[in-house]
């Protein structure tokens, strides 16, 4: 029985990029690719901060801007009303924070089981190319909750390890601060940047390895559940028999992965901005124009360019969000293919079924023939 060939990071970079246009854009759809897309983009940690941590600081801001305002309530008087109503608004303000704290975990789980179901659900889409998220989606129940255990003990682990690290040097840096701003109007910054260097640094090196175990977990862990239901020592047995036989070459795939997939994301970056660009400066236009004609119309037809501007605003927004979709839905589909085939071609179960045996061997340095596949005149199923 014919296997896939052994194939090198580099060799495993080709058959990538033709699986990304195989799942997503064969033939192109665009409702089926924001589709795929959306599924892959919810993988992606760096998408959620996309979509929650922009927000979370439009809201930081505006609570800032809220609590700059003159005229703000002072709990701080020195009578015995301004008193109780200080302790009060500390006890009110306590309970807010907890009760936040706790839908703020509740979310974050809530999330993360989320996350890890898709791995499971935009893996089975890019082996077996049908196109179907439902289908994919039910497969693997049982999968995800162990694969959500292991995503959660090695957050809690790297939380840990963060807060050894970063701990004791943030604490530091707030100490250093609060006796340099008692030094008077013109205080020496020079101590503060001697330790913030270091933070980032740590912030750095920690962010690079959660990037390395975040890999390991998804290209190496999860194949072995998804195929064969492994137990969770089986897939990491596997994957460290894998790095003890060639660890070289595991770690420039891990290198290409991360190199090849920033520079996919960059390049889909810069289009959409410019594209993004275009649209701004022509709505500015759009907007001006309109000031021009209609602000000084009235009462009804500012209400009217009020409204226009509103419109044209939620309209680049959607564009934009649907933008970022495309951009890291297809960054991911990209990682996910990339290391089915460099995984595939070392696990003979995900390579059979990546590339069937009665399709023969894989060709490798020049043009790869497409596998069997459904005629390109029929679009793929949707859901």
């Amino acid at each position: 029985m014919a296997r896939m060939k052994t194939l090198s990071p580099a060799d495993a970079l080709g058959p990538a990029f033709r699986r990304v246009r195989e799942v997503m854009a064969a033939p192109f759809r665009l409702g089926f690719f924001l589709k795929i897309a959306l599924v892959a983009a919810l993988t992606q940690p760096s998408f959620y901060s996309v979509i929650i941590s922009y927000p979370l600081q439009g809201a930081q801001i505006a609570g800032g801007a809220a609590m700059q305002r003159p005229g703000r309530m002072n709990f701080a008087s020195s009578d015995g009303i301004g008193g109780m109503a200080g302790g009060a608004s500390a006890a009110a303000i306590f309970a807010v924070f907890a009760i936040l704290l706790l839908i703020g975990l509740l979310v974050w789980v809530l999330s993360t089981y989320l996350f890890c179901r898709l791995r499971f659900t935009l893996f089975d889409l890019v082996v077996y190319r049908h196109g179907r998220v439902r289908e994919a989606w039910g497969k693997y129940g049982r999968q995800t909750w162990r694969y959500f255990g292991i995503v959660l003990l090695a957050s809690f682990v790297f939380l840990i390890l963060l807060a050894a690290t970063v701990g004791p040097l943030f604490v530091h840096m707030l100490k250093t601060m609060k006796g340099i701003g008692s030094q008077g109007a013109n205080p020496n910054p020079l101590p503060i940047f001697a330790q913030l260097f270091p933070l980032i640094g740590i912030f750095f090196l920690l962010g690079l390895v959660w990037v390395l175990v975040d890999a390991v977990l998804q290209d190496f862990v999860l194949p072995p559940m998804a195929i064969e239901d492994a137990p969770i020592e089986g897939a990491f047995s596997r994957f460290f028999a894998l790095l003890k036989a060639d660890p070289v070459v595991v770690l420039v795939y891990l290198l290409l992965r991360f190199v090849v997939a920033l520079g996919v994301s960059w390049a889909l970056m810069m289009v959409v901005l410019i594209g993004l660009l275009i649209l701004g400066i022509g709505g500015f236009a759009i907007g001006f124009g309109l000031y021009r004609a209609l602000w000084h119309g009235g009462l009804g037809l500012q209400v009217a360019f009020v409204a226009i501007v509103a419109a044209m605003a939620l309209v680049l927004l959607a564009l934009y969000l649907l933008a970022m979709i495309a951009v890291y839905g297809t960054a991911a589909v990209f990682k996910q293919s990339y290391a089915a085939y460099f995984f595939g071609s070392r696990y003979p179960e995900l390579g059979n079924r990546l590339e069937p045996p009665s399709g023969g061997d894989l060709l490798v340095g020049t043009e790869p023939q497409l596998p069997s596949l459904p005629p390109l005149s029929e679009p793929p199923p949707v859901w």
